[in-house]
């Protein structure tokens, strides 16, 4: 008797079983879906020869898109706010990160006054090192400032060289030395003349450590401040 009520109960249907049944919808298509069967339930209404469950099944799937549509809609809204608001904190963030970079730059620039003042290259603390290094080439050239005059007369010293590229059309006509002995007059010749390349160690010799004038196209290198 105890094994056929323990068979009774396994029997007994869940009554939370049939309330979860009811509940759960069909899964949701997606628009794409739902024009894919309108235009199927359409094609058969038409060969059909204008059968009603047909029309009724178009009624059905023209509500689901309108509600589609409406769904669509609201979310559109909703990201339409969510950009006009990430577009406002941007624009904060922006203004904040600048005005963080400002401060950086500020106090960097009174870290290195006070390296400066006291007249040491390095100062050590428990909390970190301050330091000067030099900087990679000795002097700075202006380009803007170097006028043809100085141009022309870095060139006469070597101070300054073109790397010069020349393309022969290769149509076995002469040799190279004809070729560059008449490239005003030679078919099928490119020449491309690259910008300047400064020698800028032998410029800071010639003025460094003298009593030479300086050009004004030509400064010296600043020291870079650097912590850690």
């Amino acid at each position: 008797m105890e094994s056929l009520a323990v068979d009774a109960i396994e029997l007994q249907e869940n009554p939370l079983r049939e309330l979860m049944l009811d509940s759960v919808q069909e899964k949701p298509l997606s628009l794409a879906e739902l024009i894919k069967r309108y235009q199927e339930i359409e094609e058969a209404l038409i060969e059909s020869g204008g059968l009603a469950v047909f029309g009724d099944q178009l009624a059905e799937v023209e509500g689901k898109i309108e509600q589609k549509l409406d769904a669509c809609k609201g979310l559109i809204d909703y990201w339409i706010g969510q950009v006009a608001y990430l577009e406002e904190k941007e624009k904060c963030y922006k203004s904040r990160k600048s005005g963080i970079k400002g401060g950086i730059k500020w106090l960097r620039g009174s870290m290195k006054s006070a390296m400066l003042l006291t007249g040491k290259e390095k100062i050590k603390t428990p909390e970190g090192s301050y330091y000067f290094t030099k900087p990679r080439t000795p002097v700075k050239v202006l380009p803007e400032l170097v006028t043809e005059k100085y141009a022309h007369a870095m060139q006469v010293t070597g101070m300054s060289r073109y790397k010069v590229t020349i393309t022969f059309d290769d149509d076995g006509v002469g040799t190279w030395i004809k070729y560059a002995r008449e490239l005003q007059t030679a078919t099928g010749c490119e020449v491309q003349v690259s910008e300047p390349a400064y020698d800028l160690t032998a410029l800071a010799a010639r003025y460094q450590g003298t009593n030479r004038h300086w050009p004004p196209y030509l400064i010296p290198a600043e020291k870079t401040f650097t912590m850690r």
